[in-house]
């Protein structure tokens, strides 16, 4: 098994089973972008997964970072953020979403670029749970003890936007952007306003609703592989994946990780920083 005996996804019924384990926490990572009108905080309170902590991806951020505003923290940060929380490094951690595979997979890329590697997400999110006949709870969240979390250095899996940069000469890694086509070559504006039409010159465009099924669980690993080499790129390669907020292209680390390798690097910013800024090149071809 992945990860020292945790596996990188756990579906609602493996959840159902374990839910109320003493090592096991359930996060619920839900976040929404500002254009949907959706709010996380709120829904967490009409019902959530019983003894879900909530964590918020703009709380347990860098505090002043330049758009979009929920660029990975410091480690010093992260260690005091989820510490609070009442996380334990020594649980196993499972975390879900609202959506069903969004937000979720931001979190478990967070907690493994700082070093825990006994973190799941559930698969099909609150979707796939309340599909499962899964109990739920409704309240706001319980108050917790502190917990001091070990602070460690980020890993490998993050890049910013000057290693993108560098990236378009050298093309030392393959660039995947995630988000729908329409997206990739045409207009961000309905997601992002303010932002610049386009992509990253050299980008990939693999959707990923291509590696996806359209419950949000995974297909098996050789159909995931499948449909990353039918887009052109190579798995066995490095990758940088990029999507619009920093989100979605955590997904595609995780759907690495399911095929047997390394989650690929992730470009923190993406395009929402990306065509914030007109000093950065962009393209529709």
């Amino acid at each position: 098994m992945a990860n020292a005996g945790v596996e990188p996804v756990v579906s609602a019924a493996w959840l159902k089973a374990h839910l109320g384990e003493a090592n096991l926490q359930v996060i619920d990572g839900s976040w929404h972008l500002p254009v949907r009108k959706r709010d996380a905080a709120a829904e967490y309170v009409a019902g959530h997964i019983p003894g879900a902590i909530p964590l918020d991806i703009d709380t347990v951020a860098d505090p002043a970072p330049p758009p979009p505003g929920r660029m990975l923290p410091s480690a010093e940060r992260f260690a005091e953020q989820v510490g609070l929380l009442g996380l334990r490094p020594s649980a196993h951690l499972v975390v879900y979403d609202a959506v069903g595979m969004y937000s979720s997979a931001r979190v478990w890329w967070m907690f493994r670029t700082f070093g825990h590697r006994a973190i799941s997400v559930l698969e099909g999110g609150l979707p796939a749970w309340n599909a499962a006949n899964g109990p739920m709870e409704s309240g706001a969240p319980k108050r917790r003890d502190a917990v001091a979390w070990p602070v460690r250095p980020a890993n490998q899996g993050v890049r910013d936007w000057r290693a993108v940069l560098r990236n378009i000469d050298t093309r030392e890694a393959q660039l995947v952007d995630v988000r729908p086509p329409e997206q990739f070559r045409g207009s961000t504006a309905a997601n992002y306003p303010g932002v610049r039409d386009g992509h990253i010159p050299g980008a990939i465009s693999l959707p990923r609703n291509e590696f996806l099924l359209p419950n949000d669980t995974f297909p098996p690993p050789e159909t995931i592989e499948k449909a990353i080499r039918s887009a052109g790129v190579d798995p066995d390669r490095p990758i940088i994946a990029s999507c619009g907020s920093g989100v979605t292209a955590c997904i595609l680390a995780l759907a690495l990780e399911l095929t047997g390798r390394q989650p690929c690097a992730v470009y923190d910013g993406s395009w929402e920083e990306w065509g914030h800024r007109p000093d950065l090149p962009a393209t529709t071809d």
